[in-house]
């Protein structure tokens, strides 16, 4: 009997990094829309951007996905918001005309691979991280003056850790490089696509007046939902600065961002109440209700 090919039958029917690339690519299908190479990873991967360039000084959005490599859900997710907001939006609502889009279907290519070779199993740290095991979402700078508190999930100094924050900022070439792309544009909204927990996560806002308008803004979002509305989580008194996305996107690009977690525990739990493999628990056996949802 053959052995199928490594990877095919454990992660179906999420897509091969080829696949991925093959999609990606399939978004840049005029001359309004462009496939850039932002960047290369720690293994020399690209770092491809899919833009719909307006006007340089036009506001921009922004959606990415697959800032930890097991998450594919985010990539996919990221993937049918780029074909909305590219092709079919464009056409019947007036505002997304005026305004420049980029897509980033996956900004950790390494842990994409390595995810997919390693069939979605092995410790968290080794499908999370990129290729130096650094947790890209915790290796963006604090704005400011700001500290990291040593609380759990806000970024760890200790190499191994699955919330490896790095050396330094921005050390990361996937970081830095999507920092350096970004100051191209007046980003005035972002999405990060993420999966496993169900939430909206806006940035820690500390005035009150700014989190009730991201609370505002994000009860709008839910109400659109058709299979789960999803809740904010935030908190202006116990949340921390922990270098992720939606911090430095807010802060210091003056950007309304927002960390948009897909597929909740409860829905993960229900799935398996012990995963076959740790890929399983961070994505659905079925995307497409999800991300419809």
């Amino acid at each position: 009997m053959t052995r199928p090919a490594r990877g095919v039958d454990a992660l179906a029917p999420y897509w091969s990094p080829e696949e991925l690339e093959a999609q990606t690519r399939a978004l840049g299908n005029n001359d309004d829309i462009v496939l850039e190479h932002y960047g290369v990873s720690v293994q020399g991967r690209p770092l491809t951007a899919v833009i719909r360039r307006i006007d340089p000084d036009a506001p921009t959005v922004v959606c990415i996905g697959n800032i930890h490599g097991v998450e594919y859900i985010s990539s996919r997710l990221t993937i049918a918001l780029a074909r909305t907001w590219l092709h079919q939006e464009a056409d019947r609502t007036g505002h997304t005309r005026g305004a420049n889009f980029i897509a980033i279907p996956t900004m950790n290519p390494d842990a994409y691979v390595a995810t997919w070779e390693a069939q979605g199993d092995g410790p968290l740290a080794a499908l999370r991280t990129n290729a130096n095991g650094v947790d890209l979402n915790r290796n963006f700078p604090l704005p400011g003056t700001r500290r990291r508190w040593s609380l759990p999930f806000t970024g760890s100094r200790k190499p191994g850790d699955a919330t490896f924050r790095g050396v330094a900022p921005l050390s990361e070439p996937e970081t830095a490089s999507l920092d350096a792309l970004l100051r191209q544009f007046r980003v005035v909204g972002c999405v990060s696509c993420h999966s496993f927990m169900g939430r909206f996560i806006p940035p820690f806002v500390p005035q009150r007046g700014g989190l009730s308008a991201y609370r505002r803004l994000i009860r709008d979002a839910a109400s659109t939902q058709t299979r789960v509305r999803y809740p904010v989580l935030a908190s202006s008194t116990f949340d921390q600065f922990t270098g992720e996305l939606e911090d430095h996107l807010h802060h210091v690009h003056g950007a309304w961002s927002v960390c948009f977690e897909s597929f909740p525990v409860a829905a993960s739990l229900r799935q398996h109440l012990r995963a076959p493999r740790r890929f399983w628990r961070f994505n659905p056996r079925n995307p497409d209700p999800w991300i419809h949802n």
